[in-house]
């Protein structure tokens, strides 16, 4: 009894503590391999903001409509307005800055005129302050750089806007408006829908799966012990440990990634199979040698994870680590055998007759698939999107031809000296923070310009203004903007020295944040390959102390060869072999290691406990396979051939006597 209070005070403690310490739960992806202060992981960030609007109608003003509904989340209709307003001379247009070049002004007087008598026309400041409407001219130059013309396309018309979400509920919105939509349709591309519908779609397709594979279980347990009440102590286990993975997750972490979670379903499969091997076990000498070695050699399994170097890896290792030591010790010290479980024997079927050609076929389909074998680190290897996004996607191709974007950065000691090098580049095809506000330099060359201007047209132009009015303009001195006070700047900027340009050009020194997180990928791929064989050697010289060479070689020898099995076999399909292929390996090596401790007992009802923790775990991953996110469905189609092939060959190397 004190050993079980001392055992819950420390676990509450523990828990109490996690809970206070875990600062979120981190879902982007990206974060989960790159580190969070790399300028690589803050682009790939950025563009996950830039959402894409198409917008369709059998009438072109109607797509114009469409685009004024939706400029409300363009981030060039904010504060910026003002500014621009207040500071009419000094924010030009390229095309009238050329004309100002050239002294053009007779041009100028005639679209300025146009521009003042236009029902339509942005006014962003008295004509009294900006009589030639520069400021709303520079507006609509801007607008243009996230806007398309309308193009007309197989009997409909079309014309498309950038637009920045923040957060999930400015999409919902988007979503909601386009499903309302009478006269007209809009298409929806870019990083935004994707990962809202990808983790939409997939959470309640892991939500169904979950619900099946639980009442499974139940049922399961139903049919093999004649009662539901074994599931009561067997769910205690599973909360206990995921609880404790938490709370040791969060304390060293503070921020879990929502992958980690995804990873740590291996404390089901591990939970079910110590509490089942608790409540069958006769020998309890023998069960707590069987359990500790099952745990040690587990738990180093995933802690090894922590010399990769790669946040998400470590943060598995630790949350399944912690995870299994919390469900062992529950095990040992809370779970209690009062209950008399009444046994319904599993039918038996003898596969050793078929031992040699169940290895023989796996031997083949092995050495066929290395011959085979192919890897795609590509970060769009991930995920196949749904029918309607393909469809966007093409769309957006062909009528606007859009390009993959990358990204410049730009380093300076403050904000103007930034954008005086960006002003030097003048970069086609960008987006960048010198088309939004110009350096001090700039300013100053505009404000001289549109000082000729107003002196050689001001008074024949200006009829509607007053003679004082007239000369306040004539005599008007040079005021800059302060740059560093821009609202927009921190959107272009990744810390207070280095700005980024936006581009679709093939220029030198641009970085595409697809292309470099996909090298990533590439490395920890390789990072966490290398680390397998150090693994796999540590762990059979802890078994070959505590059962010998020979029947060590038993135990690892199952999940070695499935885990090549496994991938063997989905290389045999043309299946790339992607990161999360490769992560689920570990999470076979935990399971399989498992089934064959237990299986060395020589216990018929430890080989029951063995034969139901490999059914429900194995059919859970199976479902997860049918998931739509590749990412996940990775992991489960991996994990459910690796656990099959190694619980089938720990059949034929460990046995006793003529077992079936």
């Amino acid at each position: 009894m004190f050993k079980k209070i001392i055992f819950f005070l420390t676990a509450t403690i523990i828990f109490i503590v996690g809970i206070f310490s875990l600062k979120g739960i981190d879902t982007e992806i990206t974060r989960a391999f790159l580190d969070n202060n790399s300028n690589l992981i803050k682009l790939a960030q950025l563009s996950s903001k830039n959402l894409n609007i198409i917008f369709e109608s059998d009438n072109p003003q109607r797509v114009e409509e469409l685009k004024n509904e939706y400029r409300q989340y363009n981030p060039i209709f904010s504060d910026v307005i003002n500014i621009y307003g207040s500071y009419p001379e000094n924010f030009l247009s390229e095309n009238i800055k050329n004309q100002l070049e050239k002294k053009d002004y007779k041009t100028i007087e005639n679209d300025a005129l146009i521009r003042l008598y236009n029902p339509f026309g942005i006014f962003l400041s008295d004509p009294s302050n900006d009589p030639y409407m520069l400021s709303g001219d520079f507006l609509n130059s801007l607008s243009k750089r996230y806007e398309t013309e309308i193009k007309e396309y197989q009997g409909k018309f079309y014309s498309s806007t950038q637009v920045e979400i923040d957060n999930n509920k400015e999409l919902e919105n988007i979503l909601n408006k386009q499903k309302q939509l009478d006269d007209g349709k809009i298409y929806l591309t870019g990083t935004p829908i994707h990962s809202y519908l990808a983790s939409k779609n997939s959470s309640l397709e892991i939500n169904i799966i979950c619900i099946i594979s639980t009442l499974a279980l139940i049922l399961l347990c139903k049919f093999y012990f004649k009662s539901y009440k074994i599931i009561l102590p067997i769910l205690a286990s599973i909360i206990f440990g995921f609880l404790m993975g938490f709370s040791v997750s969060s304390i060293i972490f503070h921020k879990i990634h929502i992958l980690t979670f995804v990873f740590s379903t291996s404390l089901i499969g591990i939970s079910l199979d110590y509490s089942l091997h608790y409540y069958l076990n006769d020998n309890n000498k023998l069960f707590i040698k069987s359990l500790t070695n099952s745990m040690l050699t587990t738990v180093f399994a995933f802690l090894i994870l922590n010399f990769s170097g790669i946040e998400l890896l470590k943060q598995i290792g630790i949350f399944t680590a912690s995870g299994l030591l919390g469900v062992y010790f529950f095990v040992v010290f809370i779970l209690s055998k009062n209950n008399d479980f009444k046994i319904n024997s599993l039918s038996k079927f003898d596969i050793t007759k078929f031992k040699p050609l169940i290895l023989s076929i796996i031997f083949g389909i092995t050495v066929l698939g290395f011959f085979n074998l192919k890897f795609n680190d590509n970060l769009k290897n991930l995920y196949t999107p749904p029918k309607e996004l393909i469809k966007s996607e093409r769309l957006n191709q062909e009528l606007f031809g859009q390009k993959n974007i990358k990204y410049i950065l730009i380093n300076g000691k403050n904000t103007d000296e930034i954008l005086k090098k960006e002003e030097k580049l003048n970069i086609k095809n960008s987006i960048s923070l010198s088309d939004f506000i110009f350096s001090t330099d700039k300013q100053k060359e505009n404000f001289i310009l549109v000082k000729e201007l107003y002196k050689n047209n001001l008074k024949s132009y200006g009829k509607f203004l007053s003679q004082a009015q007239i000369k306040a303009l004539e005599n008007k001195n040079f005021t800059h903007y302060d740059v560093e006070n821009f609202p927009l700047k921190q959107k272009f900027m990744l810390d207070n020295n280095t700005a980024f340009i936006i581009t679709s050009e093939n220029v030198d020194n641009a970085i595409d944040p697809a292309l470099e997180i996909s090298k990533e990928l590439k490395k920890i791929r390789i990072q966490c390959l290398k680390l397998f064989p150090i693994v796999f050697v540590i762990l059979y010289l802890f078994l070959s102390f505590n059962y010998g060479l020979k029947q060590a070689f038993r135990i690892i020898i199952s999940p070695l060869l499935g885990i090549l099995f496994s991938i063997s076999i989905i290389s045999l399909f043309n299946i790339p072999i992607n990161l999360f292929n490769i992560l689920a390996l570990f999470l076979i090596l935990g399971f399989s290691l498992d089934y064959s401790i237990f299986r060395t007992q020589n216990c018929e009802k430890s080989k029951d406990a063995v034969f139901i923790s490999f059914l429900s775990t194995a059919f859970s991953f199976l479902m997860l396979s049918f998931v739509r996110f590749k990412l996940i469905s990775s992991l489960g189609i991996t994990l459910f051939i690796g656990i099959t092939i190694s619980y089938l060959l720990s059949l034929f190397m460990i046995k006793s006597g003529n077992e079936q």
